[in-house]
């Protein structure tokens, strides 16, 4: 089990599969296969197939344990559904909720629900299919969305937007919503006591990072901010699914710097193992991960 401590808070992975379906330059609109060659030594086999082209990318959720809350961060993909033009996605079938169990938590026990955004593969586990019907997976937690992330999929809903995102938010935001578990909230938002949710735009308009301060001991949790450890090296490279891919790899530097500053753990939502690390000053003003052991 991938464990970590920061102060008093533990942070436990829940892995809910590896997702294989990306092809790394077409993923990353700036890369060249001389960068890809130039980090194959560390890229190969645990972060990139070189036999496919492909990249590999973790999905996994972190089940924060502050002692008094319980705290997921993040739902994967979820079991059962429908996610047109991401066949990886759909119909999947993963024992998600035994692995949750085994990291310290039932449905029942989680107390609230974070999402650093509302994309498909960050939501899924929000809602489970009982009786015909998409209903919250944790029913006694409050549900945490940035009002400037749900606004714009209200906004695009409401303009009939197509694409797996928009099916993901009506199967797996808005009955939370209808249950009355959604706690939608402004910019700098505090929870639990000891998470901040920093805005963190780019990826898509309401992204969050989340700061978590346990006594001297930070982390951050960023979602998408970052993919793939090839973006510390490079913070220019957004992916393809970025909205406004400018506006994302200044908030990735910006987040990166703040990370290094603050000697904080950098928890993101799908680097394949060792998932986590730390940012420290690299070469000509440049940043460096250094992997967890």
């Amino acid at each position: 089990m991938i464990r970590f401590q920061i102060g008093k808070v533990s942070a436990t992975l829940v892995e809910e599969m590896v997702d294989r379906m990306f092809d790394f330059l077409k993923f990353f609109p700036l890369a060249t296969e001389e960068a890809l060659a130039e980090n194959l030594s560390w890229m190969a086999p645990g972060h990139y197939d070189p036999s496919t082209g492909r990249m590999l990318l973790s999905m996994h959720s972190w089940l924060l344990d502050t002692g008094r809350h319980k705290i997921l961060i993040d739902g994967c993909v979820g079991n059962g559904k429908d996610r047109p033009g991401r066949p990886d996605w759909c119909g999947l079938d993963t024992p998600f909720l035994d692995r949750l169990a085994a990291a310290g938590a039932t449905p029942d026990d989680v107390d609230y629900v974070l999402c650093t955004h509302l994309h498909a593969d960050h939501i899924g586990w929000n809602t489970r299919l009982i009786g015909g019907r998409w209903v919250p997976t944790f029913p006694n937690a409050k549900y945490v969305f940035s009002r400037r992330e749900n606004d714009f999929w209200q906004a695009k809903l409401a303009a009939d937007a197509k694409g797996p995102h928009l099916i993901a938010y009506q199967d797996s935001v808005l009955p939370v919503v209808e249950a009355g578990q959604a706690l939608i909230v402004d910019d700098y938002a505090e929870i639990a006591d000891c998470l901040v949710l920093e805005p963190a735009p780019g990826h898509t308009p309401g992204h969050v990072a989340i700061w978590l301060k346990s006594g001297d001991a930070r982390a951050v949790l960023t979602g998408d901010i970052l993919h793939h450890p090839i973006q510390v090296k490079y913070p220019e490279w957004s992916c393809f699914g970025c909205i406004d891919q400018k506006q994302s790899a200044e908030t990735r530097k910006r987040v990166l710097e703040a990370t290094c500053e603050h000697g904080a753990l950098l928890l993101p939502g799908h680097f394949m193992p060792p998932h986590a690390g730390y940012v420290d000053e690299g070469e000509n003003g440049g940043l460096k991960l250094r992997f967890t052991e």
